[in-house]
């Protein structure tokens, strides 16, 4: 019975990103013809062979990603989370751009996030970059640089919310304000 269960965590991955790519493939193409099928088996044979590949890449740091599992249901809490904020900023920059005192007070921010790995920064930059009213500009290891457009967006973002979401992806448990330290204002539109 060892054996068995051993071997179905081993290759469980495989297996559900099989019936992941089958069921998107399946839902996108709509076809069923035997012709379209093996057609799509070997489209999903060569995407998991190649995705396999990438986890013995080296980053620049000399590690590989392949150590960095994300959790999916909480990859998943994630992104609805993610849209939700998406959401929430596009509504405000849109007040701010359409109040008649357009109170926008544009800033360069610098802080330092204490992301468990290189793909967990990665995920961070874009995430702000995704949410309306900061901008990613730079990450250097731990080192982000951020446009942000208003002194609310640029309190959100150091708030370390985000910081503590996209952690939790990879199990590390912590607070929000022990994620985003060293914080620096560099510049300020309105001289402050």
């Amino acid at each position: 019975m060892q054996a068995k269960t051993s071997s179905w965590f081993r290759y469980r991955g495989l297996i559900i990103q099989a019936l992941l790519l089958t069921a998107v493939w399946l839902i996108l193409s709509g076809r069923t013809d035997p012709i379209y099928l093996f057609w799509g088996f070997i489209s999903i044979a060569f995407v998991m062979w190649m995705s396999s590949r990438l986890h013995d890449i080296p980053l620049t740091d000399n590690k590989s990603c392949g150590s960095t599992r994300i959790i999916i249901p909480r990859l998943i809490a994630y992104l609805f989370w993610l849209v939700w904020q998406i959401i929430k900023s596009g509504v405000y920059v849109a007040y701010v751009v359409l109040h008649p005192k357009m109170p926008i007070e544009p800033m360069i921010v610098r802080f330092t996030s204490k992301q468990p790995n290189v793909i967990a920064r990665v995920i961070l930059g874009n995430s702000i970059t995704l949410t309306p009213g900061t901008f990613t500009l730079d990450i250097e290891d731990n080192l982000f640089t951020v446009h942000a457009l208003t002194r609310d967006t640029e309190e959100d973002l150091v708030s370390g919310d985000m910081e503590r979401r996209v952690a939790r992806l990879y199990m590390q448990e912590c607070q929000a304000e022990d994620m985003c330290c060293d914080i620096e204002l560099i510049t300020s539109g309105r001289g402050k």
